[in-house]
């Protein structure tokens, strides 16, 4: 599995595209810069269109990737081995992907580097709490963290610093 990151739109949101062997591709918040996105994705066959949550910045392109791709967005793709997990607080409709095999997690706004997500636009205080102690719970402590925004983090790394929300 290989994972490109776009950078997009005027918040510098981090799109995702995932390739498998077989050269098929899962596109992971779609956030802006429609033609940039198509553009790299000429290669591959897109078979799923996940979205971590619905905030303009991570879904800016969306539908306009609707139109080249008609796929049912967060449609479990069995092309890819991974796992959903409902992780409310920065929005009540956060979700994360995980994929086991390669120990990767695709959080959204949920967490990044040294920091989590705001919970003061549409999300949850105590949610936020409840979802980083499930991760801290459930997840490999040297899973890599993909974020909505900004650079790649590994769970461990995270884990002094997510304890003092819980």
């Amino acid at each position: 599995m290989t994972i490109h990151t776009l950078v997009v739109g005027k918040l510098q949101e981090n799109c995702y595209v995932v390739v498998n062997k077989k050269n098929e591709a899962i596109v992971i918040d779609p956030g802006d810069e429609i033609e940039k996105i198509l553009a790299f994705l000429k290669p591959y066959k897109v078979v799923g269109i996940l979205v971590t949550h619905f905030h303009f910045d991570h879904i800016g392109a969306l539908k306009e990737l609707l139109k080249f791709y008609p796929l049912q967005v967060n449609q479990k793709v069995q092309e890819f081995h991974y796992e959903i997990f409902s992780n409310p607080g920065h929005t009540l409709d956060s979700i994360s992907f995980y994929f086991p095999d390669e120990k990767v997690m695709f959080v959204g706004d949920f967490i990044f580097y040294h920091s989590i997500g705001r919970t003061d636009l549409g999300g949850n205080d105590f949610l936020m709490r409840e979802s980083i102690q499930k991760i801290l719970k459930n997840i490999p402590l040297d899973t890599i963290l993909y974020p909505g925004h900004g650079r790649l983090t590994v769970l461990g790394k995270e884990k002094n610093f997510l304890e003092q929300f819980i």
